[in-house]
């Protein structure tokens, strides 16, 4: 898919490679990035960052008991990209919260 003009060969095959790599991933790792990714620019407001460790720690789960030969196996990385920003998220959440960053002295 050619964003402007005509595709080429070189765009299908980056089309296929990005395809070929996402059906590879574990469905749950990539919820978890995208949730951790999104809670951290939220500063963990919405609380997306259970979600996004949940989704992690399944996945880690899931991957580590995967067969490879009929299931996603790939996803370790994005799972704990998920955990550790939704672990950043849950303490900048933690510090507003609790006002100990971003209050003005008194």
């Amino acid at each position: 898919m050619a964003l402007f003009g005509r595709e080429n060969q070189q765009d299908r095959a980056r089309a296929e490679a990005m395809a070929a790599w996402i059906n590879r991933q574990n469905v749950y790792a990539i919820a978890s990035a995208v949730l951790g990714v999104v809670s951290l620019i939220e500063f963990g407001v919405l609380f997306l960052w259970v979600g996004g460790i949940g989704c992690g720690v399944i996945a880690l789960r899931q991957l580590a008991r995967a067969d490879t030969a009929t299931q996603r196996n790939a996803g370790h990385r994005l799972a704990w990209v998920g955990i550790v920003t939704s672990g950043i998220s849950l303490v900048l959440a933690t510090l507003i919260y609790f006002r100990v960053i971003g209050n003005a002295p008194r």
